[in-house]
């Protein structure tokens, strides 16, 4: 018994300084820099406060006293989610929902209780995108945050999270108007504002007057995808100076008041690009100033193979827009949409087996309908966009159905007529695979 109780005597005090040694370690726990950036002009009462990476968003303080009842409206510049408190992953109740227009992106909400201060946080999608910036920020109806910094998340080094997609995107794709669509549009039919919020209408300036040359989709915040042959001379990049874009846009001879007008900052030509088979027929187009995003410009989401989960089969069709040249052989005023099938290279060269053969490859895909409805001249540069929608359930009319719309090919060649270099309505359009141009286009995403 004595020797059982030696025994664990002994045991107790070896326990007890194994335990000392531990505490008496120093911990070196690694703890990343916070930022903070007070982004409302001359108000040190409001301030965002994040972390290297904005995985888990950014955390708005309003650093003054607040009685219960205190509305506050907040104005983002594209969609995000709003959780009360310090954290996204811990959210209080410190206020209540009154407002959420995930159209205008206006959130507007009451304070609870008395407070000293109140915090909650903003999140939005992850890199290549930087969070919502706040637009407006009011407190019973008084505007607290004038003329607010939209660009302090790009001047910091941030390393932001990379964004892991899945299929459909919540934060791309997405129509704010007219968001009920039906897939079955009768071709070549006139386009709706907002229908079409991405498309994008790039100019250039040639001999003392602005030509409309070609379509575009909006990506993000700053980049355009276009053809490179639209933007190239002889395979060299035109000067950025010497082009614009025009977001929100339905009608090719009118001023809109949808519309907005961006500079070029930079031209992104793929290296690879041949002009002579259009091969890598791909380019990006850096604005000099980011879209805002509003029920008129919205940004596509871009194609990945993930997307062929939420589809029923792998015979895909896709919508163009365009103001490409119509009936009358003239550019249509009116932005023009149609349904158009991906089809087999095998059906492509039946059709004329010595102009596909020699344009086709493994980075591009035929489509068309054969049927007088094709993509045409001024069309080029223009997504090719499928629909992908949030439910599989089949009970549903599509005319209910929602989802994100996908730049799966980007408008590159088709036929020409032999009379002339106007497009063969019959023919089929080859376009640029986005999907096996995803990484270089993600790599440009991502520098913004």
């Amino acid at each position: 018994m004595c020797l059982k109780l030696i025994k664990y005597c002994v045991f107790l005090k070896i326990f007890t300084i194994c335990v000392k040694c531990v505490n008496n370690t120093p911990v070196h726990a690694y703890r990343p820099p916070e930022y903070e950036e007070y982004f409302c002009e001359n108000n040190t009462q409001i301030k965002s406060s994040f972390f290297p990476g904005l995985s888990s968003g950014y955390r708005v303080v309003i650093d003054k006293q607040l009685e219960a009842a205190t509305e506050i409206k907040v104005k983002l510049d594209s969609g995000a989610t709003i959780v009360f408190g310090d954290s996204i992953y811990s959210p209080t109740n410190s206020a209540k929902f009154t407002e959420k227009d995930l159209i205008s992106n206006i959130y507007g909400f009451v304070i609870r209780k008395d407070v000293p201060n109140f915090t909650f946080v903003v999140k939005g999608r992850h890199a290549p995108e930087h969070p919502p910036y706040i637009l407006s920020l009011k407190i019973d109806g008084e505007e607290n945050c004038i003329n607010p910094n939209r660009t302090y998340f790009g001047n910091r080094h941030l390393e932001i999270d990379p964004f892991w997609p899945e299929a459909p995107d919540k934060f791309c794709g997405r129509r704010k108007i007219n968001r009920k669509y039906t897939e079955l549009i009768v071709s070549g039919s006139a386009s709706k504002s907002g229908n079409w919020p991405w498309h994008a209408a790039i100019y250039r300036n040639h001999r003392l007057s602005v030509q409309y040359i070609c379509g575009g989709s909006l990506i993000s915040k700053l980049l355009v995808l276009t053809a490179a042959h639209c933007v190239t001379i002889n395979e060299v990049p035109v000067n950025h100076e010497s082009l614009g874009v025009v977001l929100g846009k339905t009608s090719l001879l009118t001023n809109e008041i949808t519309s907005q007008e961006r500079k070029v900052y930079q031209v992104i030509v793929h290296d690879d690009f041949k002009k002579k088979a259009l091969d890598n027929d791909i380019a990006l187009l850096k604005l000099s100033a980011e879209a805002i995003f509003n029920n008129y410009v919205q940004p596509a989401c871009l194609w990945l193979d993930a997307v062929y989960d939420q589809l029923d089969s792998y015979e895909v069709t896709g919508t163009v827009v365009g103001w490409g040249i119509d009936q009358s052989d003239s550019l249509a005023n009116d932005l023009h949409e149609a349904t158009i099938p991906i089809v087999s290279t095998l059906t492509c060269f039946s059709y004329n087996p010595v102009f596909y053969s020699n344009i086709l490859n493994e980075r591009k895909f035929c489509a068309g309908n054969a049927n007088g409805t094709a993509a045409c001249n001024g069309d080029s540069g223009g997504g090719f966009v499928v629909f992908v929608s949030d439910t599989k359930d089949s009970s549903l009319k599509i005319d209910y159905q929602t989802g994100a719309w996908y730049v799966k090919g980007i408008v590159s060649v088709t036929l020409a007529r032999k009379d002339s270099s106007i497009c063969e309505p019959n023919a089929y359009t080859v376009y640029t695979d986005v999907a096996k141009y995803r990484d270089w286009i993600l790599k440009y995403m991502n520098c913004n």
